[in-house]
């Protein structure tokens, strides 16, 4: 094959070279390699040329390159969890002394989860057993961090005002149905007395939730005393008091699903409370077996207190652990997530989507005041905030199942924290995404309110990114999944969000258009679990393949020398298989998401360019059209292969 001349990132192309170290860049290069599955041809079945060896590339240690790296973190984790105290600041060159405080209680924690041996609690030991009226005794258990259970309660930020904090209330989501089943099956293993009450009380609400349910609920904005006199059937007053420890003043609710409500509140007025109380019981125990580890040992309590106790975790991460490569990381997450943001800019200049004067400027404005965010910590740094934080929670040093619950319970403190301060106001120095997850993040995710997306620091770790290696690795697999959660800014659902985070009518316009529309109708011809992913994904690849070899590439037109780090492949399939690689491993995907091999071969069979950078034959049968939302259409020089 006859190669041209091709520096780092294509001088061909007018890119600037960016220096690598040929070691993580051979690294990275080798693993493509192993997972190669050479049986399979890349043109009609590109997940699996490219992952295809994965399980056998590597024993099957790990499902996936997100458990390699949640392993790794691990690792850090126990050996500092484990090291001496009183040495563990002597290497940290920070302006900021250490959360002593915050480092006793995360080790405190530590220390029970992996000492203590008791696996089970009684139930009676998580709440007295004397019943109350059941919006009370619904409220006391939501203290403990149980919620949707007969409605969902949860502070949020306003529709309007994305800095003005709101208690949201709405039906329970349909995923809660897991959560029914496991307790139906602790009813029957413990309470089979009890079985046929607590039964019909789970099926009735069954009924109520499938009858009321809508796709999108029309949302109404009240006051405790609107809420109140709307829906009279539910002791809001109790109920509130006891949460919030009766800090009601100019508190909002926004209520949706208003006529489930008022038949929820006159079916549990007719339930016993003895039956509320066990159905409560036997769903908190779900609640505390999910968040729990399943199987104690150092790395599992580490994993579960990611989740459960982020700020203590990612603070302590970042300080002795990531440390100095914070800045370096930094340098390159913002290059590559500036690249992205001015290649939209020229999609947006092309007006694809055919929009107005004042809908372009609606989304240059978001686009250009998103933020990126290097791991999920506040911009707030003194050690009196960290070491004030949990504060209130009364961490044991031998009982780990206590802790758990006291975790929960801090978990929705702090969430509701927010309504006492003036005007319900979010202090943005001091915010970070505590959610009731019982599995922490390791990908970047985008936050509509905040027009942010958030890097994980876990996820900054060989093979997903290294900031050593070759740009080629950096813009395909980081940039691919940077470019993926900037597209959900401006899918169907993302575009409704103004710059400052709040719902707006202009972005309703862009989704209504015709063109917009089109562009959605043309993506869900071929089925997805998710369409906003689907969406994302389709203009995620797009905007990274533009984004490093320009709009319109055409590698017909060019000839490549090889990297020093790689010979076989040429550039434009060596990006096609590092973007791969994010998705290669063994196990399913997670919920919300297609399966990997379909996102992966569904996502370059969108992109023009594929079919000529692997030189594959034309289809025997039509394909069908490349789904474009926001990219320029082809010019004359991208011909087909």
């Amino acid at each position: 094959m006859e190669w041209c001349v091709l520096l780092c990132a294509f001088l061909l192309l007018g890119f600037v070279p960016i220096q690598a170290d040929v070691d993580q860049s051979t690294l990275a290069a080798l693993q493509i390699h192993k997972n190669l599955n050479r049986s399979q041809e890349a043109c009609s079945n590109f997940w699996n040329y490219a992952c295809g060896n994965y399980s056998a590339s590597d024993g099957a240690k790990y499902v996936d390159n997100f458990e390699l790296v949640e392993d790794q973190y691990a690792q850090a984790m126990v050996e500092f969890m484990e090291g001496d105290l009183e040495f563990v600041d002597s290497d940290v060159q920070l302006n900021e002394g250490p959360a002593l405080r915050l480092l006793a209680q995360i080790r405190t924690y530590y220390n029970a989860c992996t000492n203590d041996s008791q696996t089970d609690w009684p139930e009676e030991d998580f709440h007295s057993l004397e019943s109350n009226e059941w919006a009370l005794e619904t409220a006391k258990f939501r203290r403990h961090g149980l919620n949707a259970v007969f409605f969902d309660e949860r502070v949020d930020v306003a529709y309007n005002d994305s800095l003005r904090s709101v208690v949201q209330l709405k039906m329970p989501a349909p995923s809660s149905s897991y959560s029914e089943r496991r307790a139906l099956q602790l009813l029957k293993l413990h309470h089979s007395g009890s079985e046929a009450e607590v039964s019909r009380l789970v099926e009735q609400l069954r009924q109520l939730e499938a009858k009321h349910r809508q796709e999108e609920p029309l949302v109404q904005s009240w006051t405790l005393a609107d809420l109140e006199q709307k829906i009279p059937q539910i002791n809001w007053q109790a109920y509130f008091h006891e949460l919030l420890s009766g800090h009601l003043n100019g508190v909002l609710f926004e209520v949706s699903d208003v006529d489930y409500l008022r038949e929820l509140g006159q079916l549990l007025g007719n339930t016993s409370r003895s039956t509320i109380n066990l159905y409560l019981r036997l769903r908190l125990t779900v609640l505390l077996k999910q968040t729990g580890p399943a199987r104690r040992c150092p790395k599992t309590c580490i994993h579960h207190m990611r989740a459960l106790l982020p700020l203590g975790m990612n603070y302590l991460y970042n300080r002795y652990v990531y440390k100095n490569r914070n800045l370096v990381d930094n340098i390159q997450l913002l290059e590559i997530f500036d690249s992205l943001k001015g290649m939209f800019g020229k999609y947006l200049e092309a007006n694809r989507l055919q929009l107005s004067p004042a809908q372009l400027s609606y989304v240059r404005e978001k686009l250009s005041t998103m933020k990126l965010r290097v791991g999920n910590l506040p911009e707030e740094t003194s050690p009196a905030f960290y070491d004030s934080h949990y504060e209130s929670a009364n961490f044991s040093d031998y009982h780990h199942l206590d802790n758990v619950l006291e975790a929960l319970s801090l978990r929705t403190r702090l969430q509701h924290d927010v309504l006492r301060l003036p005007h319900s106001r979010l202090d943005l120095r001091r915010y970070y995404v505590n959610d009731d997850v019982v599995k922490a993040r390791t990908s970047p995710f985008y936050e509509n309110e905040r027009n942010t997306i958030t890097v994980p620091l876990i996820f900054l770790q060989f093979p997903l990114f290294d900031h050593r290696q070759h740009s080629i690795f950096q813009y395909s697999l980081m940039g691919g999944v940077l470019a993926h959660e900037l597209s959900h800014a401006f899918e169907h659902e993302g575009i409704l969000f103004d710059a400052d985070g709040n719902e707006s009518p202009v972005g309703l316009q862009i989704r209504d258009t015709k063109t917009f529309q089109n562009a959605i109708k043309c993506a869900a011809q071929t089925p997805a679990v998710s369409l906003k992913e689907r969406l994302a994904d389709l203009n995620g690849l797009q905007l990274a393949y533009d984004t490093f070899f320009g709009m319109d590439h055409n590698s017909q037109l060019y000839t490549y020398r090889p990297y020093a780090f790689e010979s076989e492949f040429q550039a434009p399939q060596l990006f096609h298989l590092s973007y791969a690689q994010f998705f290669c491993g063994i196990l399913p995907p997670v919920l919300g998401h297609d399966r990997d091999d379909v996102r992966v071969n569904v996502n370059v069979a969108n992109l023009r360019q594929f079919s000529l950078d692997f030189k594959c034959s034309p289809p025997a049968v039509e394909s069908p059209p490349v789904c474009e939302m926001w990219r320029p259409t082809a010019s004359s020089t991208l011909v087909s292969a």
